[in-house]
């Protein structure tokens, strides 16, 4: 594949399904940057139509290009739910959605062989300035008999329009589909046999990229691995795996790749909270013994805000955990063990110890509050308002995790699957799988109003309490560390260790999730942050070289 603007580089692009503006109404899964990429000799074509078009004052427009596999599975997923409607109006208003099936959205896609885009026909005036798209009499997508290219139902000047833009394909090997005045095929397709599934990425410096790789030298080859996502300026510009996602099968690690979060978990479970203070279900401030009476009566004056800052002063329950645990301790398992402690480290409020309790008593609140299970509220609330479709809280005997990556930990010099322990059922605070293809989606969303109000989320990046304790200069938010401008949290169990870390006011994120024991990643994200000019001392002063 080549990305057309290396053949043109000022062509204008619209690429649709990268951000919101599509018929299934957000990004879709494996657009990671706004590019158009295609086989060579179609791209090639393409560029000729382009120089053609300029010489009389015209232009190309292009909508979309190489579809990536994922993305047509991601269509059907939209299409096979029929609550959601909320791009009809638009996209589809003459049909019912069942009806797109087949004609217009298909479990396979030409898109998906490099060969096929969609795209209109601009006029220019005199100067080739002010470039207007021609009338064609819908937009692009419109899902009806008025999209085909010589419909009766589109008036003389728009069939003319199409007409232009149809013929000038055509003289350099695109044929058009007729019922979308859109849609071209070059002619022959280059490989037509073959469907790929490579995400759509921008690409990236290859002096940077060797200086990530000798950074992640330690991922390399057969052994555990890790998955690398770096967002900067909306687009990401590096998103690969390294290693094995699974030692015994010798899977590669990739940007599908699920983890177990571990604490990254946490900002999940406090933006659950936060959406149902914004939905006015509670309050940041109530009791938490307002929402679970099992509470000791020690524990009167714990709010929801001590909870999810870590200032509530309940004892953590690994450490009222017996030795051995008799299998694996749930979040209401921890409420339990909680209920027969009357007793606090120290007044709720007066200082910071970090919890897991807190945020497993938080998931129960989330659960009470909504009246819906904790994965079940994430993934209507959260996962797939936002296209996480391969992200879930894990539960014994409930949905497997897609592309999991197993936990490894290196023992007496060999490594051994580790990958569940006694805690690992507990969700609130670390119970979470996901993906840095996933997790790309949620890092766009921490910028606008998609999930959370600006006041919400500000609240989420304030910082609450002071983080004493621990090995980091940093202050506590809502599930973020905060070390200056810059937002972060790390994630530590049995056979996985990851991070993020945000740079807001640059646009930039670094995502490094692991399946192994070691190393720790914080460093090598800083390090890696550092190359696109983050600076690393904001965010861990003690624990650079």
């Amino acid at each position: 594949m080549v990305d057309i603007r290396g053949l043109v580089p000022d062509i204008a692009q619209d690429i649709k399904y990268y951000g919101r503006d599509n018929f299934v109404g957000a990004p879709v899964d494996g657009y990671r940057a706004p590019r158009c990429w295609l086989k060579r000799e179609a791209a090639e074509a393409l560029a000729r139509v382009e120089r053609g078009l300029r010489e009389r004052h015209q232009r190309l427009r292009i909508y979309d290009c190489y579809r990536p596999a994922r993305a047509v599975a991601h269509f059907m997923r939209w299409a096979a739910d029929p609550a959601d409607l909320k791009t009809k109006p638009v996209h589809y208003p003459d049909l019912d959605k069942p009806q797109l099936l087949g004609g217009y959205i298909a479990p396979v896609s030409g898109h998906s062989r490099g060969a096929t885009l969609d795209l209109t026909l601009l006029q220019c005036d005199g100067r080739d300035a002010g470039c207007r798209p021609l009338d064609m009499g819908t937009d692009f997508d419109f899902f009806g008999t008025r999209a085909n290219t010589d419909s009766p139902e589109a008036t003389a000047t728009q069939r003319a329009n199409r007409h232009l833009l149809r013929a000038a394909m055509a003289a350099h090997g695109f044929r058009n589909y007729p019922m979308e005045w859109w849609h071209f095929t070059f002619q022959p397709e280059p490989t037509p046999h073959t469907l790929y599934d490579v995400p759509v990425t921008s690409p990236e410096q290859p002096e940077r990229q060797v200086q990530i790789d000798r950074l992640m030298q330690r991922y390399e080859g057969d052994v555990p691995g890790a998955s690398l996502l770096v967002v900067h300026d909306g687009e990401a510009v590096v998103s690969r795996g390294y290693g094995r996602s699974d030692l015994e099968l010798g899977t590669e690690a990739g940007p599908a790749t699920n983890y177990r979060l571990a604490s990254v978990s946490k900002q999940f479970t406090a933006a659950a909270i936060l959406l149902l203070a914004q939905d006015g279900k509670l309050g940041i401030d109530d009791r938490a013994r307002a929402w679970l009476p099992a509470l000791p009566p020690a524990a009167d004056a714990v709010t929801l805000r001590h909870l999810l800052t870590h200032t509530s002063g309940l004892v953590d329950y690994e450490d009222l955990m017996a030795e051995p645990y008799p299998g694996q301790i749930l979040d209401a398992g921890v409420l339990e063990l909680l209920s027969k402690q009357n007793r606090l480290y120290f007044p709720p409020g007066s200082a910071y110890r970090y919890s897991n309790s807190a945020y497993a008593l938080l998931s129960l609140v989330v659960e009470r509050a909504s009246g819906m299970a904790y994965p079940e509220f994430l993934r209507r609330r959260i996962f797939e308002p936002l296209g996480m479709h391969d992200s879930l809280a894990h539960v014994a005997g409930g949905p497997e995790v897609p592309h999991r990556a197993w936990g490894y930990s290196e023992i007496d010099g060999h490594w051994q699957r580790t990958d569940q322990s006694s805690t690992s059922a507990v969700l609130g605070d670390g119970g979470i799988y996901s993906s840095i293809d996933d997790l790309a989606r949620w890092d766009a969303a921490l910028y606008d109003d998609r999930l959370l109000g600006d006041a919400w989320r500000a609240q989420a990046f304030s910082p609450q309490a002071e983080v004493t304790g621990e090995d980091y200069q940093a202050r506590y938010g809502f599930g973020w560390r905060i070390s200056g401008d810059t937002l972060w949290h790390s994630g530590e169990t049995v056979g996985f260790r990851n991070v993020i870390v945000r740079w807001p006011r640059q646009r930039l994120t670094v995502v490094l999730l692991s399946n192994r024991n070691d190393p720790e990643p914080y460093r090598t994200a800083l390090q890696i942050g550092a190359l696109f000019g983050a600076d690393r001392a904001l965010a861990c002063a003690s624990c650079l070289p």
